[in-house]
């Protein structure tokens, strides 16, 4: 018997994760929960795989503090990584680190220590690509080309000395530029046009970016002719080297209340600047190069985001979140602490994939100390995660497993009244019928889907996410249909009454996935309103 009540369709999950505890303000399109999600197939699916680098933990299994995809002639790739029992390394290729080059070793690191890496040098045609380390407590590292060590920066300003050294920096206008040192942490100070490594000779110099406001200089970045800076906690500023004489150069603030939280918290996305402040909110900073016009936009505030994060990462541990820009899926991650943790064991990631709105989720999945882009074969930069046991790991793999093993991934869609299609659906109980997911294979295993009716656990029911029909090799002519189907719908019979609806999807077995594209809810209706 063809059913006879209301069937409601449904694109869910196609805004993101919506931080807010007021569940009325939640748009239907958003999700309570997105962890270890992804939006790139305009689906709800498990976000890709991991798997180790390196096979064998790096000596000691220290926490990764960054780490550097470094291809010195254009074309041999090397992987280089700081770690915190003070060595930079590097890999020659061959996924081991032991067995690769230590290019420095004793370094002075803190529990605050993280490591930038800035690619310079080849200031004339016969010099080398170099590659210059900052960790704030030590001398700036120099690779040059495929070098077996790193020596100190050659001419460091007077000021750089014992551990009052630079935190960040920075390629600008043909110059080194670096800043963040203790001893005067308002300064940012630039090498000359010939010599990155040269700071006192003839071109080089400093800038004090308003000494009087903020805590210190943390992170700059070259941005279509200018450099913006940030102060922590809270400070942004716009340094103008337009001008061919430094004397005229100009320094203008953009905002006195942001900031950003750390030296990796701020990332180019796009034609755009990508920062998190001290209160773990996120900005966009617009790309117009008149200072009148330059403003901010806090992009947690669009889904009510910035709540969420208040209460699920350690907002004292922000100076060591990392950050990156994977253009590959135009997503910008935020690797950050948790709630409890001291190292970074979450990831905020920010999909940007809608031009109309960027989409928050959040990953439990993993301990990424650092983040930063390796090229794969095809030359494309893929996420790449250094961890707190010594292991490196390629990030967004086709399999859904972590190094063989399974992990969750789960979502729960709103509370759903259907007071949208109409407002009296919102005022009355629902007798529920059935939940069709319209999903793409993906292998024989199931998602798991709880139920929640008015907020109250009812029941269970399983989804298996693989093809309907016979499989090549078991199909008879004229009896089977062959498996394969791009899209299926899956129908599971539910029960129970209710005025409101909420699905909580999971799985978590190694290699399983998911992807749904739509949602159907059938149910019959009552003739009064509920009482």
């Amino acid at each position: 018997m063809a059913f006879t009540g209301q069937t409601v369709g449904l694109v869910l999950g196609t805004k993101g994760q919506s931080g807010t505890k007021n569940m009325a303000a939640i748009e239907i399109e958003q999700l309570i929960l997105a962890d270890n999600l992804t939006f790139e197939d305009v689906t709800i699916r498990k976000e890709g795989g991991a798997k180790k680098y390196n096979g064998t933990a790096i000596t000691g299994a220290p926490k990764v503090l960054g780490g550097h995809d470094w291809l010195y002639d254009g074309s041999t790739q090397r992987s280089i990584v700081v770690t915190d029992n003070g060595d930079i390394i590097r890999d020659d290729g061959a996924g081991d680190y032991n067995g690769g080059t230590t290019l420095k070793s004793g370094l002075t690191i803190a529990s605050t220590t993280m490591a930038m890496f800035v690619e310079g040098g080849k200031e004339a045609a016969a010099n080398n690509k170099k590659l210059f380390v900052f960790t704030g407590r030590n001398a700036i590292q120099v690779l040059s080309g495929n070098g077996a060590t790193t020596t100190d920066l050659s001419t460091p300003p007077t000021d750089w000395a014992g551990t009052n050294q630079p935190s960040f920096g920075l390629i600008h206008e043909d110059r080194l530029w670096g800043g963040g040192n203790g001893n005067d942490p308002h300064r940012i100070y630039y090498s000359t046009t010939g010599d990155h490594e040269d700071f006192t000779g003839s071109g080089s110099g400093s800038l004090s970016i308003f000494p009087g406001e903020g805590d210190k200089l943390v992170w700059a970045i070259s941005f279509k002719g200018l450099i913006i800076c940030a102060k922590a906690p809270r400070g942004l500023y716009i340094i103008d080297t337009t001008d061919p004489s430094s004397s005229n150069w100009k320094i203008a603030r953009l905002s006195s209340s942001i900031g950003c939280a750390g030296p990796s918290t701020l990332v180019p996305i796009d034609d755009d600047i990508l920062l998190m402040d001290s209160t773990g909110a996120f900005h966009l900073v617009s790309s117009i190069t008149e200072f009148g016009n330059l403003g901010t936009r806090n992009l947690s505030d669009i889904a009510y985001f910035t709540t969420f994060v208040r209460g699920n990462i350690n907002l004292a541990q922000l100076s060591t979140a990392s950050a990156v820009f994977y253009k590959a899926k135009r997503e910008a991650h935020f690797s950050v602490a948790g709630t409890g943790s001291v190292i970074n064991n979450r990831r905020i990631v920010i999909d940007f994939n809608r031009i109309d709105i960027p989409r928050f989720r959040f990953s439990t999945r993993d301990t990424p100390v650092s983040l930063w882009l390796k090229a794969d074969s095809d030359g494309v930069g893929r996420l790449t995660m250094g961890d707190n046991a010594g292991f490196v790991w390629d990030m967004d793999q086709a399999t859904r497993s972590k190094d063989g093993s399974g992990y969750s991934a789960q979502f729960q869609t709103p509370h759903l009244d259907f007071s949208f299609v109409d407002d009296k659906l919102g005022s009355i109980n629902k007798n529920w019928s059935f939940i069709e997911l319209a999903v793409e294979p993906k292998g024989n295993h199931n998602l798991s889907v709880d139920i929640f009716l008015d907020d109250q656990f009812s029941e269970t029911i399983q989804f298996n996410m693989g093809g309907v029909g016979a499989t090549l090799g078991s199909f008879v002519l004229g009896t089977d249909a062959l498996a394969g189907a791009s899209i299926l719908n899956k129908r599971k019979v539910i029960r129970g009454r209710s005025r409101r609806i909420s699905l909580l999807g999971r799985n978590s077995g190694a290699a399983e996935d998911f992807s749904i594209a739509k949602f159907y809810f059938g149910f019959t209706v009552s003739d009064a309103e509920n009482v």
